[in-house]
């Protein structure tokens, strides 16, 4: 991985589907979410007993076709520790299990195994046979590997359809006792950075709750700084428009991580500017604002303890700009399986969503909104603890 200081470009408000941003906001918001607040008219608010409209029925329909031609696969490894040195043996097995109930699986027989670099290249590859959603092998690391982070990583042959992302992934660590670390050699900086070219110590991402940044509208950013090794940094930032006035400030709550609030102003791009431990500014652009669309914001009733989270309501705010008024559709899922679909009447800009958290899946359940026309514009992730510890 690079070690240059990187902004998450956004994608076009329409369509869009925002995976990268909810993984790192589910991080942000697993204890943030009972301090959000937002401020809507009551006229839009939309009742969770509001019957499944046209559109609804449309999505919950397109929903089912995908997943009944679409069987998802999913691949659990447990190797025997996670740090090892060149010359030993890496034990591991294999649980083969469906995407949406975890449940063992028998279609696939054989699965594929891989050891990665630094560079995502393969330096082991195995085929281990399943029998009764089980498999197990090992991997015997020879001397010729270097010292470093490596990649182990798992798949079906069904599972590069869908790409990457799909595959089963676990870090772990080789050391080579019998071969020096080459010079500048580490997680982030492998040695490839052309001589005399500017290197970064710190990571920086930032992550608009849905997706989008808007002009005009208030929205949550989560972000994450961390140092050449992938580890979280204190750090303390102010978000600064083009007349450099202060819009906001921020620091992460822990591992580097936080989030903040702020409303992108229409003259110009805004920057962060962000002093480090070792009192390093460094000054980046966030992700462009648009002239038009729309921003969600996802927040929870104040529980007081575990046994309570599980009850209790979530209610999601729209805002849009430049939109015109009329039907919104609200979808989740949660492991593969349709939970609910509402409609709800984009009014002056803004609508509310009240849904019931017993009616979500344990775990992580997956809310998108999509406008009149049934487009998705914006997604993100909300966990809800399981009942059973």
């Amino acid at each position: 991985m690079q070690s240059s200081i990187h902004i998450q470009q956004p994608r076009a408000v329409l369509p869009g589907r925002h995976f990268f941003f909810t993984v790192a906001f589910l991080a942000v918001t697993l204890g943030a979410l009972s301090q959000v607040s937002a401020q809507t008219s009551a006229q839009a608010a939309v009742s969770a007993q509001t019957p499944v409209s046209d559109g609804a029925a449309a999505l919950l329909a397109k929903f089912d076709d995908y997943r009944s031609r679409a069987l998802q696969e999913k691949l659990f490894v447990h190797t025997d520790k996670s740090f090892y040195l060149a010359g030993e043996v890496c034990w591991f097995k294999i649980y083969y299990v469906d995407g949406a109930f975890h449940r063992p699986l028998g279609v696939s027989k054989v699965a594929y195994v891989e050891i990665l670099d630094k560079d995502n290249k393969f330096v082991l590859q195995g085929k281990i046979a399943l029998e009764k959603a089980e498999g197990s092998g090992s991997f015997y690391l020879p001397l010729t590997l270097t010292s470093g982070n490596y990649k182990l990583r798992a798949y079906t042959n069904w599972m590069k359809n869908f790409g990457p992302d799909y595959f089963f992934e676990e870090p772990i660590t080789i050391v080579n006792t019998l071969k020096s670390l080459p010079p500048g050699a580490n997680r982030s900086d492998p040695g490839t950075t052309p001589p005399g070219a500017a290197v970064s110590n710190y990571h920086i991402s930032f992550f608009p709750e849905g997706g989008n940044l808007v002009k005009g509208i208030p929205t949550r950013v989560a972000f994450q700084v961390t140092d050449r090794n992938g580890k979280g940094v204190p750090c303390r930032g102010m978000i600064i428009d083009a007349n450099k006035d202060t819009l906001a400030s921020f620091r992460p709550l822990r591992s580097g991580i936080g989030s903040f609030f702020f409303t992108p102003p229409d003259n110009g791009v805004c920057k962060a500017v962000i002093r480090m431990p070792d009192d390093q500014l460094l000054t980046e652009d966030l992700p462009v604002a648009y002239e038009q669309g729309m921003v969600m914001n996802v927040s929870e009733s104040t529980t007081r303890n575990l046994s309570e989270s599980a009850s209790g309501q979530l209610r999601v705010t729209v805002h849009s700009r430049g939109w015109p008024s009329g039907d919104i559709y609200l979808f989740v899922q949660s492991g593969q399986s349709a939970r609910l679909a509402r409609k709800g009447d984009l009014i002056k800009d803004s609508a509310v969503f009240i849904l019931d958290k017993a009616s979500l899946g344990e775990g992580i359940s997956q809310i998108t909104l999509f406008d009149g026309r049934l487009r998705p514009v914006c997604e993100r992730l909300y966990f809800k603890r399981t009942e059973r510890q």
